[in-house]
């Protein structure tokens, strides 16, 4: 009777413990990939996390960790990790090396991008350039971003080809001057807001300035100079035009605001290709 018990206490143990098998580290490795490639990037995160605490050397796992933080749009906690792994950053693996280029200009530290890549001896030349010419698009440095582009070759490597033509297509930019457009619309109200191609905004505000002050005229020829009808719609006719001068300068600096922002998220978009 005795052994019987004996033996089911054994057996019991044993069925425990490969109960808690899948806790192991490999089956917790198998688990976190499976999160990963299902997108599931903050649950990968978590799990990462345990299994470098269980095995702090493996370096895979701990680039899988920050990797999964990136996509999971934790960007500080990436950042904080490569503190925690590395006392030199300027000496990482090239593929760690790479991640930390990358979740600077997801943080928009492109200045510090560029530095970094100017003393970092992991990477090879060619992604270096093109990440440094990534960095300068990002601070909207349009025409440092062409003489950088003009100073290295253009290859048929995808990142670097995008990166000069878009280097190009800064330097052709055309912006609208504020100036220019406020002038216009005090000559002739509206025009300051097609010159911004903001058509409809230019069609509303030569609208409303011409009928106000169209009713301002007949009132004061049918009622006289002291008409209140005359005044009333003169004082509106006169604020719509001067709103519509003002409105118009801000058109402009919208216009070029919306042209530096496509040319951001363009760049954006080519260094980080993979997101």
């Amino acid at each position: 009777m005795i052994k019987n018990i004996f033996a089911i206490l054994i057996l019991l143990c044993i069925v425990q413990a490969k109960g808690q098998d899948i806790h192991d580290l490999n089956h917790s490795k198998q688990f976190a990939d499976y999160l990963f490639k299902t997108r599931q990037y903050s649950l990968a995160a978590e799990e990462y996390e345990r299994i470098v605490f269980l095995d702090s050397v493996n370096i895979q796992n701990k680039y899988m960790l920050i990797l999964s933080y990136r996509k999971a749009e934790e960007y500080s906690q990436a950042l904080n990790r490569f503190t925690f792994f590395f006392k030199n950053r300027f000496i990482m693996p090239a593929n760690f090396a790479e991640e930390y280029v990358k979740l600077l200009l997801l943080t928009k530290q492109a200045d510090s991008a560029f530095s970094y890549l100017s003393i970092n001896q992991s990477l090879n030349a060619e992604l270096k350039q093109n990440y440094q010419l990534a960095a300068l698009l990002l601070q909207k440095k349009w025409d440092d971003s062409f003489k950088y582009a003009m100073s290295y070759p253009v290859t048929n490597e995808k990142m670097n080809s995008r990166l000069h033509l878009l280097a190009f297509d800064a330097k052709r930019i055309k912006y609208k001057k504020p100036v220019t457009a406020a002038i216009m619309s005090a000559i002739v109200p509206g025009t300051g807001k097609f010159y911004t191609k903001n058509w409809k905004d230019g069609i509303i505000a030569m609208t409303f300035v011409g009928v106000n002050a169209w009713q301002a005229y007949r009132g004061f020829k049918k009622y006289g100079k002291k008409s209140a009808y005359g005044w009333i719609f003169a004082g509106l006719s006169a604020s719509f035009y001067i709103g519509n001068i003002y409105g118009s300068a801000k058109s402009a600096k919208k216009y070029n605001q919306k042209l530096d922002d496509e040319l951001y998220k363009k760049a954006l978009h080519i260094a980080l290709d993979d997101l």
